[in-house]
């Protein structure tokens, strides 16, 4: 069946429920949207190997998936369509920014679908941070020169911080590099300020999908919960945003319930009544 629209939704806190499960009725509602000739798209800032974890022996009702924040698409079949890195030139650029910043809670992961693998320095080693470390402790490799290619470079950061520190690297390198905020999933406070390749972010990576099966942008739609969804939200032609979201969102895109009860499928019947 051609695809004729595109839905895309964001994965944690906003598909994925705090206990690690999904909705019945949400994963009912994108299966309808597949019926009715709808590309379902699945956008997180998760690697591969983070997805694969997380899901387990569970399957989704998607077409696409958006990975890496945009770094990486991998079909339904699982390949590979669209892989987008750092040089190792623009790794150390990155990383020698950060620490200029006073940054040095930083982690570089491996090259896209190998994204989980977390290379790191000494640093202070906030407790996100370590845990970190402690959760991907078998993927982990500490180096001394961070002059290694790479999907993206990440500074750990305090949200009192976060915005000074955004505000400065946009200044530096903002026009060379994608600089994405998003909140830690490990103690939900800790901001991640994550440096992509120009361009990255899940805005193209959806809309490179949306071109591939030619369908026109009037006929998007998200749904999201995090500052690293904002690019997605603003691209889409219509947005939602879960209650569980920061207020600047709430306060920008149209709400929906929580996580916890039903945003993906309250997004999806109230777009259903443009598309019908």
């Amino acid at each position: 069946m051609k695809k004729t629209s595109l839905f895309a939704s964001d994965l944690d806190g906003t598909l994925l429920r705090r206990d690690g499960t999904f909705s019945a009725r949400d994963l009912a509602a994108l299966e309808n949207l597949r019926h009715r000739g709808c590309a379902v798209v699945l956008a997180t800032g998760r690697s591969p190997f983070s997805l694969r974890r997380c899901l387990g022996e569970r399957t989704l009702p998607v077409d696409w998936y958006v990975l890496s924040s945009g770094a990486g698409i991998l079909n339904s079949e699982g390949k590979v369509t669209l892989s987008r890195t750092l040089s190792p030139d623009d790794t150390l650029k990155i990383h020698n920014v950060f620490v200029e910043l006073g940054i040095t809670d930083t982690s570089i992961q491996g090259i896209f679908p190998n994204a989980h693998i977390l290379h790191w320095m000494e640093g202070k080693r906030c407790s996100d941070f370590r845990k970190r470390l402690a959760y991907y402790r078998d993927f982990s490799k500490k180096i001394d020169n961070p002059e290694i290619p790479s999907t993206e470079v990440i500074g750990f950061v305090h949200p009192d911080r976060a915005e000074k520190i955004i505000s400065a690297l946009n200044e530096i390198i903002g026009e060379k590099y994608s600089i994405i905020r998003a909140t830690s999933p490990i103690d939900h406070n800790t901001v991640w300020i994550e440096v992509f390749s120009q361009g990255v972010n899940k805005a193209s990576a959806c809309d490179t999908i949306r071109k591939e099966l030619e369908i026109p942008l009037t006929l998007t739609a998200a749904v999201g919960n995090d500052w690293n969804d904002i690019q997605m939200l603003r691209w889409a032609n219509r947005s939602f945003v879960s209650s569980n979201a920061p207020k600047e969102l709430l306060k920008e895109f149209e709400n929906v319930p929580s996580n916890q009860h039903n945003a993906v499928a309250t997004a999806v019947n109230t777009w259903l009544t443009v598309l019908t």
